[in-house]
Parts: C-alpha cells; sequence; structure tokens
C-alpha cells in the first residue's frame, strides 16, 4: 500500500479514535451524573451533548493526524513529547474553529465564541495527549528486524517471496 493512503487509512483512524474517546469520557462526564440525579429529559438533552462533541471531536483527530504525519514521521512514540502532542491537538482544535468562526461569526456572541475557542483547543489537546499515553502503553507493534506483514497475510495464506505455501488443516 502506498504511504499516502497509510497515512490517510491512519487519518481516519485517528479522527475515529479521538471520537470515541471524547464519547466515553463526555459520557462519564455529564450523562450519567445527569440520569443519576436528574433522570427525564435533561438526561437526553446531555447525550445530544455528547454525541455532538463526539462529532466536533472527529475533524480535530483527522487534523492532528495530518499534522503528525508531517511533523514526525518515522519518530517513535517514545521520542515524542506529551507537550509537543497536545500543542498539536490543541491546533486541531484552533484549526477547526477558525473553520467554524468563518461561518458563523455573526451568530456568535463573543461569550459563546470564546467558550467554543477554549472547548475545541482542551478537546484537542486533551484527546491527544491522552492517545500518546495508550500508545506509549501498548509498545511497538514490531520488534527490531521484524518485517511488517501486508493486509491479508497470514498463517493461512501462502507466501509466495518465500517458496512456502501454508495449507489449512484438513
Amino acid at each position: 500500500m502506498p504511504r499516502w493512503l497509510r497515512v490517510i487509512r491512519g487519518m481516519i483512524g485517528m479522527g475515529l479514535t479521538f471520537a470515541t474517546g471524547v464519547g466515553v469520557v463526555a459520557s462519564m462526564i455529564f450523562v450519567l451524573p445527569t440520569w443519576l440525579l436528574l433522570g427525564g429529559d435533561s438526561g437526553r438533552e446531555m447525550l445530544v451533548m455528547v454525541i455532538k462533541s463526539s462529532i466536533w471531536a472527529f475533524p480535530i483527530g483527522v487534523a492532528f493526524s495530518g499534522v503528525l504525519a508531517i511533523t514526525a514521521r518515522g519518530l517513535p512514540f517514545d521520542k515524542l513529547s506529551l507537550p509537543r502532542f497536545a500543542a498539536l491537538g490543541a491546533g486541531g482544535g484552533l484549526l477547526l474553529f477558525g473553520l467554524l468562526a468563518a461561518n458563523a461569526w455573526q451568530a456568535w456572541s463573543v461569550s459563546d465564541a470564546i467558550a467554543n475557542l477554549m472547548l475545541l483547543t482542551l478537546l484537542g489537546g486533551g484527546s491527544a495527549t491522552a492517545t500518546l499515553m495508550v500508545a506509549r502503553r501498548a509498545g511497538p507493534a514490531l520488534k527490531s528486524g521484524d518485517e511488517s506483514r501486508s493486509l491479508g497475510e497470514g498463517e493461512g495464506r501462502g507466501h509466495a517471496s518465500r517458496g512456502v505455501l501454508l495449507e489449512p488443516p484438513q
């Protein structure tokens, strides 16, 4: 697979990771306490807010991943710093805020604009930091000297380049 396709696949995956992580954290912060304490209709409103925040986290993750692919190409996770990751994530949030502000500037009051700026910046920086911490904890997928497999290769498939054909047991 060409590098640019892997980068695009990674950008979409990072966007989905940001959206999922924000959804889980936001539901723990907003929805569960609201249903336990208040119940009823306010819980539905909070659920809508969680879904909206997850939707906004997706483009932040995509932008963050694109900038990361350009600036940190080939660096392992242990060589990347948390402040740099947080800054790149916050930059993704600022980029999304800029795109939104260009279209909604008349609809927002000054306090709404400041709140959206803070929310999107913190959402991006926090998600990026959490992503790096999880990636460092997971460890490397390959050890030094290992070859990466292409998609579709596995135990039940033949490896024509090595002259070995593995057949499934009968």
